[in-house]
């Protein structure tokens, strides 16, 4: 899979690096404020910039992607920009394993907290639960490309009126965006509509692509969701699916 990493050149400036599996890596220099706008998987930043001010600004970004030190992997500016796929690929695999697991191990912690706070946006703010579940699913995975597509009611304003059954799709790179589905949707939701059985169901992984697609159900209502993902592990698995069967209770 492709992915995007930046480099720390000083306080105002960074290298973003592009790498694609047989493509030679394209760079560009930013200003680090840019970085918020950027599709970014991770963040190396020089030890020598490291200080309070500088650590705070980097303390919010963690979220949403790893941030690690260029001493550890031995990295300078020059041979950063040096580096081919496979050499930068084991950087980044070092850097998004153990921020997946940290927050797998927060999820853990805090599961219950979790489940009980979703629980009380399902009935009335069901924007506000797809928002947030899109976020646990991005961090936990690791996620790109995530969508989330389940279905909404529209209630009737008048007597005369019914409430009205939509779907609705959760997309977004940095932060969840809410839109009516597409007509390619409600196909590939219709291709899936016989796999909405269980509460929790991995229905179909391309280990090599990095493809994901899960079939669930929240009280009765199916959600299907797809990703780009760099990893599945078992603690992954177990974590989502403890959720979904926490969320059906």
């Amino acid at each position: 899979m492709d992915f995007n990493l930046l480099y720390t050149k000083n306080m105002q400036q960074g290298i973003v690096r592009s790498f694609k599996r047989n493509e030679t890596p394209s760079s560009k220099i930013i200003d680090l404020g840019e970085a918020k706008s950027l599709p970014l998987q991770g963040f190396i930043f020089s030890e020598e910039l490291k200080n309070d001010d500088f650590l705070v600004g980097l303390e919010s970004e963690l979220k949403f992607y790893p941030i690690r030190s260029n001493s550890e992997f031995g990295l300078t500016p020059e041979s950063f920009e040096k580096l081919n796929y496979d050499e930068a690929k084991l950087v980044f695999d070092k850097m998004r394993e153990n921020w997946i697991l940290q927050n797998n191990v927060s999820m853990i912690e805090e599961i219950f907290k979790v489940r009980n706070h979703l629980l009380g946006l399902w009935p009335n703010d069901r924007s506000g639960f797809f928002e947030e579940l899109w976020f646990i699913l991005k961090t936990n995975l690791g996620a790109t490309n995530l969508k989330l597509i389940y279905n909404d009611m529209i209630k009737a304003k008048t007597e005369n009126e019914k409430n009205k059954l939509i779907k609705v799709k959760v997309v977004g790179d940095r932060f969840p965006e809410l839109s009516s589905v597409t007509e390619a949707d409600e196909l590939v939701l219709k291709s899936y509509e016989k796999d909405f059985g269980n509460i929790f169901e991995i229905t179909d992984y391309n280990k090599e692509k990095g493809q994901l697609v899960i079939c669930a159900t929240i009280k009765k209502s199916p959600v299907l969701i797809m990703a780009n993902i760099f990893q599945l592990t078992r603690l992954q698995k177990a974590i989502l699916s403890s959720l979904f069967e926490g969320l059906n209770q």
